[in-house]
């Protein structure tokens, strides 16, 4: 009798065996969605700290103009010696407060651009290269936040106090004149650039700088400031040959110009007629090192004569008195008995 005997029921499989993942398969998806959620963390870290510092989106940002730019620029009129003609107004950032890098509007574009056509009030239109990049944020010691940069030296330049060879330098102006193109020359170099390799007068001006960025104008002949002559246009100085450089807090300075705006100033100084517009600092370097050298071996040398003499010298001394002693002799019995 099979009617109380249990009926085996079919067993169904609602998943398809061949939709079941593998191990292995299981393990790529696993690591996948896991690297997936750290780069969500990650992006979103990023977000966080972009938004906390204000620097979301600041390449695309538009160009701001300082409602009150004076306590801004005290410093840095101070520190370089602008005149109070400075166009504090034509500098802009594209963020507010620490800005990293200031850039120089023309009064044109300022003009036209900003003030007339309203460009970036409401209009969809972001500026993406002002060109003049002015001063940038300073990642070195220095009394100011900013140093100035070679796009806009020319702009910047004609504000600044000069310095020439023979003054004396109580103010600390920071720019410097020179007529040496020997020495102009030396300063186009990459890399640490001794003082000692300059001639001595422009060395001396060199050294009494405090650290920060610093002009080395260089006037063959004389050259004039050009002022604005029209409405619109800026002040700027006719001579090209200005550069940037940076004081050390030890015995030596950088140049802060790119190898291709070297190679232009160099250009330059070959249709004015100097044929000499390379100087290897390296092996001045080198010979500076050997002749370190050289010095201390001969300042060694002088020590041990010195030394030598010296021991001489107690040598005759001590045997002097010695004879002292013996011809004066003592209270012997002899002598006593003269007495």
């Amino acid at each position: 009798d099979k009617t109380n005997e249990p009926v085996e029921k079919p067993t169904t499989n609602t998943k398809d065996q061949s939709t079941i993942p593998k191990p292995d398969v299981i393990g790529e998806i696993n690591a996948t969605n896991t690297q997936k959620s750290k780069e969500g963390r990650h992006k979103q870290k990023d977000h966080n700290k972009k938004a906390a510092t204000g620097w979301n989106n600041v390449s695309n940002a538009n160009f701001l103009v300082m409602d009150d730019p004076d306590p801004f620029f005290a410093p840095l009129i101070h520190f370089y010696k602008f005149s109070s003609e400075f166009p504090q107004e034509q500098f802009m950032a594209r963020s507010c407060g620490d800005a990293k890098v200031l850039y120089y509007i023309t009064s044109a574009i300022k003009s036209q651009l900003f003030e007339t056509a309203g460009i970036q009030d409401g209009k969809g239109i972001t500026i993406i290269n002002s060109r003049l990049k002015a001063f940038a944020r300073n990642n070195k010691e220095c009394n100011v936040k900013y140093r100035i940069c070679q796009d806009a030296v020319e702009y910047v330049s004609p504000y600044m106090e000069e310095y020439f060879l023979g003054e004396v330098n109580a103010d600390q102006k920071r720019k410097l004149v020179i007529t040496d193109a020997v020495d102009f020359v030396t300063c186009l170099n990459d890399g640490a650039i001794y003082l000692s390799f300059f001639s001595e007068g422009f060395a001396n001006q060199m050294r009494g700088l405090e650290s920060g960025s610093f002009l080395v104008c260089f006037r063959p002949k004389s050259t004039t400031i050009t002022p604005p002559t029209n409405e619109g246009e800026d002040k700027t100085e006719e001579t090209p040959m200005t550069i940037v450089m940076w004081k050390c807090r030890a015995d030596a300075i950088n140049c802060l110009v790119s190898k291709s705006d070297m190679e232009g100033i160099r250009s330059r100084l070959i249709a004015m007629g100097i044929t000499k517009t390379w100087v290897d600092v390296e092996q001045l370097k080198m010979d500076w090192l050997e002749q370190q050298k050289d010095d201390k071996k001969m300042t060694d040398n002088d020590n041990d004569a010195k030394t030598e003499r010296n021991s001489e010298r107690d040598a005759v001394m001590k045997d002097d008195t010695k004879k002292e002693t013996s011809i004066g002799g003592d209270d012997t019995q002899d002598n006593k008995e003269v007495k």
